[in-house]
């Protein structure tokens, strides 16, 4: 069985989003033709088998994803409300209702001995952490002080040692992953 990777995009001083939602400046490293960048962007389709995300990432996807969203493997979306499956190929959405550990065990059975990842938003990514569902971290770090914005981290948690796997510095990223630990 696979591994469930946090898998995000930050800034510096650790923000998922910058000021009202933006992702604008994140993001940009994702369409960059630094080697590395491309490397990792790669790395999307290649190493998951399933995908964990929520409601508002899903939202928030469905127009700039148009007709082919980027996952070629099955998205679990968590949800509040009870729908039939999205079949977008290459990707199908299925909606999941019971929390974060429901939509991971999910991902899992359909990933096989591939790793699952968790991609958003910031609410799934913290319960995935707080459940202690995730195993790796893999964290895309973009050059810049937002200033303000959704923090990934800082809800109060207990601690969460890692050890740092991979770090790959780009013109405008840094991408770390780690193991988590504890």
């Amino acid at each position: 069985m696979g591994e469930v990777v946090l898998n995000m995009t930050v800034s510096v001083d650790g923000f998922a989003t910058g000021p009202g939602g933006d992702l604008g400046r994140l993001h940009e490293w994702i369409f960059s033709e630094a080697e590395a960048d491309l490397e990792v962007s790669g790395e999307f389709a290649r190493e998951p088998g399933a995908y964990v995300m929520g409601m508002g990432m899903f939202r928030a996807g469905l127009e700039p994803w148009g007709e082919a969203p980027p996952f070629p493997w099955p998205v679990f979306v968590l949800s509040h409300q009870q729908r039939e499956p999205l079949v977008k190929p290459p990707a199908t959405f299925t909606f999941v209702t019971d929390g974060v550990a429901s939509a991971v065990e999910r991902a899992r059975a359909a990933a096989g001995d591939r790793d699952v990842w968790v991609v958003g938003g910031v609410d799934v990514c913290r319960q995935a952490l707080a459940a202690g569902l995730v195993g790796e971290l893999r964290l895309h770090v973009a050059h810049v002080l937002l200033g303000e914005g959704l923090p990934l981290f800082g809800d109060g948690r207990a601690p969460v040692e890692l050890e740092v796997v991979r770090t790959l510095v780009t013109p405008a990223m840094t991408h770390q992953t780690f193991r988590v630990v504890t």
